[in-house]
C-alpha cells in the first residue's frame, strides 16, 4: 500500500489546531480538494466530495495531538488518513499521512497528494490569520 506523508509548520496553539481539525464541520474550510460540504447524520458525518458522499468519523486526542480521519469508502471498507499536531517553538508542526486505498489508481492518488499540499497551505492560512469575514 502506497502512502504519502506531508507536514507544515503552523504558528498557532497546538490545542487550538487539534480542536479545529477534530470538528468535521471544518473540513470544507481547509480540505478543499476533498470536502465540498459536510452534514451530521446522527452517529456519523457525511462528506460530499466530487465523487459522491463518504461517511467520515474523526478520532482525536488533544493531549497527544492525534487527529485520525476514518473514511467509509464502501460497506465494510474503511480508509485511514492519520495526522498529528506536534508542539514546536513557534506553534506546531502538523503531519498528515494518507494511504492509497485499494482500487484507487496511481493517477488519482498522485492528484490526492497534490491536493493535500494545497490543503495544508489553506489550513495554515486559516489558523494563522484571523479573517474578519
Amino acid at each position: 500500500m502506497r502512502a504519502d506523508t506531508q507536514t507544515i509548520s503552523i504558528r498557532a496553539n497546538p490545542s487550538e489546531i487539534v480542536r479545529f481539525l477534530s470538528d468535521p464541520r471544518n473540513l470544507p474550510r481547509w480540505a478543499v480538494g476533498f470536502a465540498k460540504a459536510v452534514r451530521d447524520d446522527g452517529a456519523r458525518w457525511v462528506v460530499t466530495t466530487s465523487s459522491g458522499e463518504v461517511a467520515v468519523r474523526v478520532v482525536a486526542d488533544e493531549t497527544t495531538g492525534v487527529v485520525d480521519f476514518f473514511m467509509s469508502l464502501a460497506p465494510g471498507v474503511e480508509a485511514l488518513a492519520g495526522s498529528r499536531v506536534l508542539p514546536n517553538e513557534d506553534g506546531a508542526q502538523y503531519i498528515f499521512t494518507q494511504f492509497q486505498p485499494p482500487g484507487m489508481t496511481e493517477e488519482a492518488f498522485t492528484k490526492s497528494m497534490q491536493a493535500l499540499g494545497h490543503e495544508l497551505t489553506v489550513l495554515k492560512a486559516l489558523l494563522e490569520v484571523e479573517c474578519p469575514l
